[in-house]
């Protein structure tokens, strides 16, 4: 009985360290997404300045 119950919470273990490490993978997976949404963020109002300054220095010009 008791090699059982040892068993079982051995089974139970590996299945919540199996989970755990999915869960860090998954996390790890959406900090990375996230960090590339940041920088596509970043670039795109990067971009979007650039675009105001050269049409403010455009209509500066006519």
């Amino acid at each position: 009985m008791a090699e059982q119950n040892m068993q079982s919470l051995d089974a139970a273990v590996e299945e919540t360290i199996d989970l755990a490490h999915q869960a860090i993978e998954q996390t790890r997976a959406e900090i990375a997404r996230s960090q590339a949404l940041s920088q596509a963020d970043a670039d795109l109002a990067q971009a979007i300045e650039r675009m105001v300054d050269d049409h403010k220095g455009s209509a500066h010009e006519q």
